[in-house]
């Protein structure tokens, strides 16, 4: 097992958790733009850049243990587009899921 293959999984992993990331905030920025709107407020009153930062570092770490689970699944094998698209999901729905339970404590 080559250690540069080993980092390049996880970096894949952590980048691709954080793409999954990007569509949570596109999703985030329509629903801070609706409010706004409603309220008759800028959407930079209701944007929170700390959260959006600290949502990223999450999707990044989460992508980072799918990238062990890559490891241990396909390595040596080829990335498909399927692993790929996995990776993004990951961060997609890892971050939500791990906001949704931090929300009442830390948010």
């Amino acid at each position: 097992m080559d250690v540069w293959i080993v980092i390049g999984y996880l970096l894949l992993g952590g980048l691709l958790g954080a793409v999954g990331q990007c569509l949570r905030v596109v999703v985030g920025l329509k629903k801070r733009h609706d409010e706004a709107v409603q309220k008759g407020k800028s959407i930079k009153e209701l944007f929170d850049k700390t959260k959006m930062w600290t949502s990223f570092l999450i999707a990044f770490i989460v992508g980072i243990a799918a990238g062990v689970l890559g490891i241990v699944n396909f390595m040596g094998q080829a990335i498909t587009s399927q692993f790929i698209l996995t990776l993004i999901g990951i961060g997609y729905m890892g971050t939500d899921f791990i906001e949704g339970l931090l929300i009442k404590k830390v948010y």
